[in-house]
């Protein structure tokens, strides 16, 4: 005939009964068991004669001088290492969701993302974590990436022009969206290359190598190099500034051309008075992406930042997915 275990309304044992065992499994000591688990051992030796009584079957035995589970407790500390790492696995998940709620999120960006994707964002944050801050300063990449190894910001939001960024050791790089960049001209220059060439039909970039050049931040400079060289030419930069609006205002002046990323003429909103795009024959792109230093635990801050980011449509602006794989340095 078998006993029947008599029934407790409260629960038989709890987790922190179910860390005694498993912990005394592994230590092999009461003592020891305790000192791990930062109670005294009186309160260790009560919990497990009260999961005892309740269970109405013995969980520790003498061994010599030491004790030892027995094999009731054995199955209860085996299925506990269980039940306790899924309890800390929901706890460590809720300490992360608590960490994206509040605090301060430390994001620095380029210019033309603070008239476009930090608004979406701040917008996001309104709604989804109202009582985090953002507290976002500007910078172009360079200085952007070196104010991420020097832990001033959580992360940073760049732009890479065909895997030319030069990223922090330790840091990891997370692509969003890719971007096509576009040369800017004045309206009379543009309706000269439509004389020339047929109807609807794209330009090469070679056609400008006698122009006076519009260059910007050190990386789109960069970039226009590689472009001319490319095409067989050594750009006369006469003209230099970051700020787009400008560099638009200055090409539709005449007197010099622009390659000018699409995000930017997105910020800028609408063209001057003046000037055109023309479509080239070989398209350029840059992609736009997310980088923070990469650790075993990320923090709440860069898992709200990608989170946010990725709940972007970049169509909004003419981008499209990055399309990229994950990277790291």
């Amino acid at each position: 005939m078998n006993a029947t275990r008599p029934v407790d309304p409260l629960g038989s044992i709890d987790s922190t009964e179910l860390r005694i065992l498993h912990t005394l499994s592994v230590t092999g000591s009461l003592t020891a068991t305790a000192a791990t688990l930062g109670l005294s051992q009186p309160a260790v030796s009560q919990r497990i004669k009260r999961v005892e009584t309740r269970l109405a079957v013995p969980l520790i035995e003498r061994s010599g001088r030491g004790i030892r589970l027995t094999t009731a407790g054995n199955i209860l500390a085996d299925h506990g290492r269980t039940v306790v790492s899924e309890i800390d696995a929901a706890l460590a998940a809720i300490d992360d969701l608590r960490g994206e709620r509040a605090g301060t999120l430390r994001l620095v960006g380029f210019p033309s993302a603070s008239a476009t994707i930090v608004p979406a964002i701040m917008r996001m944050l309104a709604i989804e974590a109202p009582e985090v801050a953002l507290q976002y300063r500007e910078a172009e990449p360079p200085e952007a990436t070196e104010m991420l190894r020097d832990g001033e910001v959580d992360c940073a939001l760049i732009f890479d022009y065909e895997g030319a960024a030069e990223l922090p050791a330790g840091s990891a790089f997370f692509p969003l969206w890719r971007e096509e960049v576009h040369l800017v001209v004045s309206e009379r220059r543009a309706a000269e290359i439509r004389e020339l060439g047929e109807a609807g039909s794209p330009a090469k970039l070679g056609d400008f190598a006698a122009e006076h050049w519009i260059a910007g931040c050190e990386k789109c400079r960069g970039h226009l190099l590689a472009a001319a060289h490319d095409s067989g030419f050594d750009p006369e930069i006469i003209q230099e500034t970051d700020n787009v609006p400008a560099m638009l205002a200055m090409a539709a002046a005449g007197g010099a051309v622009a390659m000018v990323p699409g995000l930017g003429l997105a910020a800028a909103r609408t063209l001057p008075d003046g000037a055109a795009v023309v479509l080239l024959d070989q398209q350029r792109h840059r992609t736009i992406g997310l980088i923070s230093m990469a650790t075993a635990n990320e923090s709440p801050q860069v898992r709200l930042a990608k989170r946010l980011l990725a709940g972007i449509d970049g169509a909004t602006w003419g981008l499209e997915p990055a399309g990229l794989e994950f990277s790291s340095r």
